[in-house]
Formats: C-alpha cells, sequence, structure tokens
C-alpha cells in the first residue's frame, strides 16, 4: 500500500492531468512497482464508493425484492460490480495493448487512469452525501447528470495528456471503459440479481 504522502502526490499528478498539465505524469511512479502498486488505488477509493452504495440503496433505487435479500449480498453486489468495472477495462487494455501499438504507453495510461479514479471518486462523494440526506429528486438527478458528464470529460482529459495528446485514442479508450463499466453492472446483476443502476 502506498503511504498518504504518496497518495497525495499521485492525486495531484492526476488533477495536473485533468487540468491540462502532462507534468502531472512526473508526479506518479511509473516503474514496475509503481504500475502495480497503482492498483491500490481501488481501496484508496472504496469509502466513497460505498457513499454511493449507500446513496443508491437509501434512494430507492432497489427492486421490489430487495428487502428480502441481506445487506451483505445488497452491498458486495455493488463492491463486487465496482471492482469489475474498474479492473475490467484495465484488463482489455493490457490484453491489447501490444497488438495496438501501445506497449510503451500501457504503464502510464494504466497508473494514470488508476489514481485519476480514486481522486474522481472522492471529488464526487460530497454529491452522494447531498443524496443520503436530502434524498434523491429531480434535482439530485439533474446534479448525478453533470456530475456524470464532468467525471467523463476528465477521465477523457486524463487520458489524453496521458498519451501525449491522442485525441483519438483518448476518445475511444474512454468509450470503451464506459462500455465495459456497463457490461460489468449488467454481468453482476444477472448474477446476484441484485439491482445496481
Amino acid at each position: 500500500m502506498p503511504t498518504l504522502d504518496d497518495v497525495v502526490r499521485f492525486f495531484n499528478g492526476a488533477f495536473l492531468l485533468m487540468a491540462g498539465k502532462a507534468d502531472g505524469l512526473k508526479r506518479l511512479d511509473l516503474s514496475a512497482d509503481g504500475f502495480w502498486q497503482s492498483f491500490a488505488a481501488v481501496i484508496v477509493a472504496l469509502p466513497p464508493l460505498a457513499l454511493s452504495w449507500l446513496a443508491y440503496e437509501l434512494g430507492g433505487g432497489h427492486g421490489p425484492l430487495q428487502e428480502e435479500r441481506s445487506g451483505i449480498v445488497i452491498y458486495g453486489a455493488h463492491a463486487f460490480a465496482d471492482v469489475v468495472a474498474w479492473l475490467l477495462p484495465v484488463l482489455i487494455l493490457m490484453l491489447a495493448a501490444k497488438r495496438i501499438g501501445y506497449s510503451k504507453k500501457i504503464v502510464p495510461l494504466v497508473v494514470a487512469t488508476n489514481w485519476g479514479g480514486a481522486l474522481l471518486a472522492w471529488a464526487v462523494s460530497p454529491y452522494w452525501l447531498i443524496v443520503i440526506l436530502f434524498g434523491a429528486g429531480e434535482v439530485t438527478a439533474f446534479a448525478g447528470l453533470l456530475v456524470t458528464l464532468a467525471t467523463v470529460t476528465l477521465t477523457m482529459r486524463l487520458i489524453y495528456f496521458a498519451l501525449a495528446k491522442d485525441f483519438a485514442a483518448a476518445v475511444a479508450i474512454t468509450v470503451m471503459m464506459i462500455i465495459a463499466s456497463l457490461m460489468s453492472y449488467g454481468a453482476v446483476m444477472d448474477v446476484t440479481g441484485v439491482p445496481l443502476v
């Protein structure tokens, strides 16, 4: 696990990339150890992700049979879906890297998206707190749409600058990440029967 100082530095690097500053990559650990360590970003992101699960369940997003399921099953399904949705795009990128000529770009791409994903999870946590405190409604739904658009845009910017300003690749990878995430949620819902979206 990285130290708190390391996490702050990695978050700063991801933020700089989202802000359009390519030197944000210098704040990330792009060594082999740094590559594998970047997957700790999933653990770093768990608290705000757990807020999103709670907001969904308290907001009435569950199905009619949800009361019959235990909290362990419900929140376990949320956790499993989020972890699969996080790791599946990375796995696809790693498998495709050599074929698409990204062997040298895969490390900065994966490290940046891992820490960027954790940073965005924390950045969105105030929205989940608002949903938990005030409930779901038209206003929070509209705010949720804006939050989603912002996170997708910032993710694409991060990828764009992590790949040395390759716009077509940034768009393609962002779309692939969204599709892979939706497939992950769909697969977990099919397996567990727990509504997640």
